[in-house]
């Protein structure tokens, strides 16, 4: 497979005297210049004639991924490195705009409100709407960007890949035995991908996530105290600070004279906490309280002996149903798939042969993980 050396070229060493870690100067070495992009893309062309497959594997996007959207996959990945010379370069006066379209004669296509030609190569029209997918296929970092930022370069980009589909169609490449084995690959990953989506899509109902929702908001309603404490070496002097607040000592004053924590000095104020957050036998002592009230005989913990005053209660809301819904429909995927795996092993006649090609007993097919 390639291995882009041909870049080297267009490297850039990191400047003398900076201040950047190395690693953050070595991340962005690259120039945000159109030789380097075109060298890479034709690098990870070179990859596809090498054989190697130099698209991410197809089974993680969407299944309403568009022919366009496709089509740019290679060029996605030339323009990660772009986009992160792009990221990485000194802020520089604001140019002029990308130049606006000469006006169009009626009917022409780039006279269309809000998708207008950008580019004809050839005849072959590229859109606004192409442009903007173009840049959704790239990281999400770069998607945040202001698309006339990154509008010229990656323009040209797409008309660079455009130009090497139709020299590749010219050529009837899209006839070779090659491209229909790796296009029926993908087709089988997206199709697997699509029906399990449907899977999901019978269980994951409007009702069924609502169902769950009420289970999760009861198990993630979650009681908690504020409360402060005296911390001091001894049980003695742990009595001794009760005898003191028995007699209408203020809790803050003698914290910030007799503690020993950290936190003496705001009067031992722990702030909100829930019953997982400390050590049990804290724990149990202070949400045994009433507000406003302390303990009346000290609390032991590995940490030392503790006088602790309850100053308020509450229950902490769970999260909303539109935020914790992505949770919820993972777990019923996760659930999904795992029942469907496990049908089909039961029902699957599955032969087994060694790297030699003779046969090997049966495997035990394990069900998906639960």
């Amino acid at each position: 497979m390639p291995d882009c050396q041909f870049a080297s070229p267009f490297r850039r060493a990191p400047r003398r005297g900076s201040a950047a870690p190395a690693r953050v100067a070595e991340k962005h070495r690259f120039l945000a210049f159109p030789p380097l992009v075109v060298a890479l893309l034709m690098c990870n062309m070179g990859a596809i004639v090498a054989g190697a497959d130099p698209w991410p594997s197809v089974a993680t996007f969407p299944a309403r991924i568009s022919l366009m959207s496709f089509r740019f996959l290679s060029l996605a990945a030339a323009t990660v490195l772009l986009s992160a010379s792009l990221a990485a370069a000194q802020p520089k006066p604001a140019g002029p705009a990308a130049p606006a379209a000469p006006a169009a004669a009626p009917g022409d296509p780039a006279a269309a409100p809000g998708d207008p030609v950008v580019a004809r190569i050839n005849g072959t029209e590229l859109h606004r709407s192409d442009v903007v997918s173009a840049q959704e296929s790239l990281p999400p970092q770069v998607q945040q960007m202001p698309l006339e930022q990154i509008y010229p370069q990656l323009l040209d980009q797409m008309i660079t890949q455009e130009l090497i589909i139709q020299n590749a169609r010219k050529q009837k490449l899209q006839d070779d035995p090659e491209v229909k084995k790796r296009m029926a690959q993908i087709e089988d990953r997206v199709v697997g991908d699509v029906w399990l989506k449907h899977e999901v899509d019978k269980v994951a109902t409007d009702q069924r996530l609502h169902a769950d929702y009420d289970k999760f908001a009861k198990e993630h309603s979650t009681e908690q105290v504020k409360a402060s404490h005296i911390l001091v070496g001894t049980e003695a002097e742990a009595k001794s600070v009760i005898a003191d607040l028995n007699k209408g000592g203020d809790f803050a004053a003698i914290a910030k004279k007799r503690s020993t924590d950290p936190g003496k000095d705001n009067g031992g104020d722990l702030g909100w906490f829930s019953r997982e957050d400390m050590v049990p036998a804290f724990a149990n002592a202070a949400f045994a309280l009433t507000k406003g009230q302390y303990t009346k005989t000290p609390v032991q913990t590995q940490f030392g002996w503790h006088v602790i005053k309850l100053e308020d209660r509450r229950t902490q809301a769970p999260p909303s149903f539109e935020q914790a819904e992505p949770e919820l429909k993972n777990a019923i995927a996760h659930d999904v798939v795992a029942a469907k795996v496990k049908e089909m092993k039961a029902a699957a006649n599955v032969q087994t042969f060694g790297l030699d090609g003779t046969p090997t007993p049966a495997l035990s097919l394990a069900p998906a993980d639960k």
